[in-house]
């Protein structure tokens, strides 16, 4: 990400210099008279083609051309400096020329281009060029001001702070999006291996326990052909289990494979084909599966009919049986293939299943799930964006201060001359240096300014009012009218995270109301096109700090498109890796039990009327089922926590976590707007943080219960991006002294 910030940055600041440079040279020969107008005419063409095919090659360029191409431009700078003679005129009235503007961009763009020690003998060389030539086109006259050199290296030295501190802010976007990666990363491949892990059981559930559970209960006499083949498909579906499921699977082949071993008669409505994460149809076809056994243990009826919608938000597969029917209400919750193996499968890939049954009148079952997973991001352009701004703004406050501190209270107090009363401009220079400082409190903070940005516009339009009406009529615009365009600058910082048009909006009234009140004076220390060029220098690079905030938000969503992608990437060959270690652990812990027994089963050498083998089934059914009801306790939202701790630990976060009450089970993206605010608190917490999950249940009708899951994080550390209410949850943040107080809470009903 630092590396792209540095390119777009060399990027724009070479536009930068292009179009204002190129806008200034042809408004001063236009407005301006020059002593040499062809000669003019020639050099302001010759540097403006100059800077335009230094900027294309220098972007362009490789390594070795970006070294020599600058020390080249250097010296073309120099070279235009040298030819004042005949294309500037000395005019105190007539403010800055195009020559005076072109150094001032030139070494405000140089960081982006230079290292530091270049930067400076850059800016002693175009300082000395300048100073030549305006000495020989007017010896000892305006154009030699001594004060040009301290201002342009001032104004290179800002720049440079400018560079590092949104350079700097990119590196910490770095570090708080890579830990923040990291712990999402965390509680993914927690949170996939948990899912699997309870398809897994889920899956020994609805073939191996239920095969030698009725063997080993007598249900079977003697070897049968369908136990046979029942036992073969387990160990297929065993095996099966073995293998991470990439990419996408067709479901309808799945739906007849399942189908074929259930039921003899059964109605198809599905279209041909239909696509979806393997995961999400090996699911569904498992639901469908498990839905069937139900029809041809219970239902009394060997037909049942599946329908198969979709649209391009979800899937729907249907069950329907005209078999005797149940009442729903009257089966317990303890029962696995009701509760387990269709409503919990289809949360655990943030789907759902609903059961419609009455006595005598058959049975529908509904399985449905997204066609896609939502992308949540993990806000990381807030981040990027935040960290970014961050580093903007800092450089902006330090600048601001520096101009008040070191150029504006110096004219101000050298000038008392050229104002009508004193206390206006102490009185507009303490407010400026306040309003900086609550910018600076704010971003130090890391607070938004919220309801107090109208309140201090206002106030800076006031001051800047107050001071322009204490000028005397022919010092305005000139430099004893220090507030005209330096008041500005507090407009950039109170505007800059804001839209461009709103910015230039005001920006350009805080413009309008000072030449307004200048026009109404009547007169004024320099002429209009002095103003325009002197306004323009200025208004120029408070201009380029809009564009240069409006770039880094682009670049924040940019960037976290592609950081999310490579995360994406990363975190699913991570599961893969992961899954199949587990799915292979299983195996291997099967290999010794399970699958002998469902092997001899299906080859015919167990018979399942032996007595023995009927033990050795029955006590493997019982293993299989006490592993199915001892994870049926465990909480999946909190092994995701669990796992961002673990990481946030080895960041150097202390981390002290409590959780309290009874949790249900989750779908994964309500579990993910949980976590995320937890991650985001994580990433950048600094010392301890404490986690907690809460979880509370309450009455509301003889029928109805509202359950309240609360995930809370208290920790030094920045404020989490917001998050937009949805699927139940709902995100707050409060300050408790140095520390903020940040929860996400779901609630809901059944």
């Amino acid at each position: 990400m630092e590396q792209r910030l540095l390119r777009q940055g060399l990027v724009y600041a070479l536009g930068l210099r292009v179009v204002v440079i190129g806008l200034s040279s042809a408004a001063y020969l236009a407005l301006a008279p020059v002593p040499d107008r062809a000669v003019a005419v020639t050099v302001v063409a010759a540097f403006n083609g100059w800077s335009l095919c230094y900027a294309a090659v220098l972007v362009r360029g490789s390594g070795s051309v970006r070294r020599w191409l600058p020390l080249a431009d250097v010296a073309a700078v120099c070279a235009a400096c040298l030819t004042q003679p005949w294309t500037v005129t000395s005019d105190p009235r007539g403010g800055g020329t195009w020559i005076f503007v072109a150094v001032n961009l030139v070494v405000v763009t140089y960081p982006w281009q230079l290292g530091w020690r270049l930067l400076v003998g850059a800016t002693l060389s175009v300082v000395t060029a300048y100073y030549v030539g305006a000495t020989l086109a007017d010896p000892g006259g305006w154009l030699v001001d001594p004060s040009i050199g301290p201002w342009t290296a001032a104004e290179a030295a800002l720049s440079w702070g400018l560079y590092r501190f949104v350079r700097r802010g990119a590196r910490a976007a770095d570090r708080t999006v890579e830990r923040a990666a990291e712990l999402r990363h965390a509680a993914v491949v927690a949170a996939a291996r948990r899912r699997d892990e309870r398809e897994y059981l889920a899956a020994l559930h609805d073939t191996a326990a239920a095969t030698l559970l009725m063997v080993g209960g007598g249900v079977v006499a003697r070897t049968e052909p369908w136990l046979a083949e029942q036992a073969r498909r387990d160990l297929r579906e065993l095996r099966r289990s073995e293998d991470v499921l990439h990419g996408e699977a067709d479901l309808v082949p799945l739906l007849h494979e399942v189908a074929d071993n259930t039921l003899p008669h059964i109605a198809w409505q599905t279209p041909d084909s239909l696509m979806l994460p393997a995961a999400d149809a090996v699911s569904l076809s498992r639901g469908v599966r498990e839905a069937l056994t139900n029809v041809a243990r219970h239902a009394g009826t060997d037909r049942a009919e599946i329908r198969v919608e979709h649209d391009p938000e979800r899937v729907t597969v249907q069950i329907t049986d005209r078999g005797r029917g149940f009442d729903p209400a009257r089966v317990g919750g303890h029962r696995y293939g009701v509760t387990r193996s269709l409503v919990e499968r289809m949360i655990r890939i943030g789907g759902a299943a609903r059961i419609q049954s009455r006595p005598g009148q058959g049975t529908t079952v509904t399985l449905s799930c997204p066609r896609a997973a939502p992308d949540l991001g993990g806000n990381d352009e807030e981040i990027i964006a935040g960290s970014f701004q961050r580093g903007l703004r800092w450089a902006v406050v330090v600048m601001s201060l520096a101009i008040l501190l070191f150029l504006d209270l110096p004219r101000l107090l050298s000038s008392r001359e050229a104002y009508t009363a004193f206390w206006p401009q102490l009185v507009t220079w303490v407010g400026l240096v306040t309003v900086t400082l609550a910018v600076a409190l704010a971003t130090w903070r890391d607070r938004p300014l919220g309801r107090w940005r109208p309140a201090l516009l206002v106030l800076v339009f006031a001051l800047s009012a107050l001071a322009t009406a204490s000028v005397r009529p022919e010092y305005l615009l000139g430099a004893a009218h220090w507030s005209e365009g330096d008041a500005g600058w507090q407009v950039v910082l109170l505007m800059m995270d804001g839209r461009i048009s709103a910015f230039v909006a005001v920006l350009a009234a805080h413009y309008l109301l000072t030449f307004g009140q200048a026009a109404g004076a009547g007169q004024a220390a320099l002429s209009v096109a002095g103003a325009v060029s002197a306004t323009w220098a200025v208004l120029a690079y408070q201009l380029a700090i809009a564009m240069i905030a409006a770039v880094l938000r682009g670049m924040a969503t940019s960037s976290a498109q592609a950081l999310r992608a490579a995360e994406r990437v990363r975190t699913a060959d991570a599961v893969a890796r992961h899954l199949h270690a587990d799915r292979t652990s299983r195996l291997s812990g099967l290999a010794a039990t399970a699958v002998p027994l469902l092997a001899g089963l299906a080859s015919g050498e167990l018979d399942p009327g032996d007595e023995s083998v009927r033990r050795m089934c029955a006590a493997e059914a019982a293993r299989m089922r006490r592993l199915i009801a001892t994870d049926a306790a465990a909480d999946s939202l909190s092994h995701e926590l669990r796992a961002c701790i673990e990481q946030a630990e080895r960041n150097g976060v202390a981390v002290s976590f409590a959780e309290c009450g009874t949790r249900p089970e989750l779908p994964p993206l309500v579990c993910q707007r949980l976590v995320e605010p937890a991650i985001a608190a994580l990433a950048t917490a600094r010392g301890k943080a404490r986690l907690t999950v809460a979880s509370t249940r309450e009455t509301v009708t003889v029928d109805s219960i509202r359950e309240t899951v609360t995930v809370s994080v208290v920790a030094a550390c920045a404020a989490p991006p917001s998050m937009p209410d949805g699927d139940g949850v709902r995100q707050s943040t409060t300050v408790v002294g140095d520390r903020l107080w940040i929860q996400a809470a779901w609630q809901g009903e059944r």
